[in-house]
């Protein structure tokens, strides 16, 4: 648990410092991304498809990593105070692995239409992503995940919209 400075007794330690106890937001986030369920998890989706040893490993390394990010945020927003702050943050990272999860959809879909087959590694990651979303979306609200999601298709929409304009005034 993150501890701070002013956490601490002065002088040595003599005596086991007790656990800081999380919000329950903080500690459902810290379980959402125990790396444990996660790691295993994770293994068992890329056995699922043929991928090499290498390229799994890699899969599993990058959704470890996601979770250290994911409980650090838990860690560093600990306290009572903390907790409308880290369910807005909770809803950022959501809207981050949604569009990284689009981006692997797009590609998959554009690689079965062009070659007839996605590359599995695409497959995986899409997986992994959405794994990951769905345990995040169970920690927030369904009001507040329809909201997102519909932001998430206007912002899209918007940023379309922009790069074609921007793209047709240029030529």
């Amino acid at each position: 648990m993150h501890r701070d400075a002013h956490d601490l007794p002065a002088g040595p330690l003599s005596f086991p410092l007790a656990p800081i106890a999380m919000t329950s937001l903080a500690s459902q986030l810290a379980h959402i991304a125990d790396q444990t369920i996660i790691g295993a998890d994770i293994r068992a989706i890329t056995q699922s498809i043929d991928l090499s040893p290498d390229a799994s490993e890699q899969v599993v390394a990058d959704s470890l990593r996601l979770c250290a990010d994911i409980g650090a945020l838990a860690d560093a927003m600990y306290e009572a105070e903390d907790e409308s702050e880290l369910y807005r943050s909770l809803a950022a990272l959501w809207l981050e692995l949604r569009f990284e999860w689009q981006r692997h959809n797009l590609v998959a879909n554009y690689e079965t239409i062009r070659a007839g087959n996605c590359p599995p590694m695409i497959l995986v990651r899409a997986s992994a992503t959405s794994y990951v979303l769905q345990r995040l979306e169970t920690l927030l609200t369904r009001e507040h995940l329809d909201r997102l999601s519909d932001s998430a298709v206007d912002l899209l929409e918007v940023l379309r919209d922009d790069v074609e304009s921007s793209r047709s005034t240029a030529s």
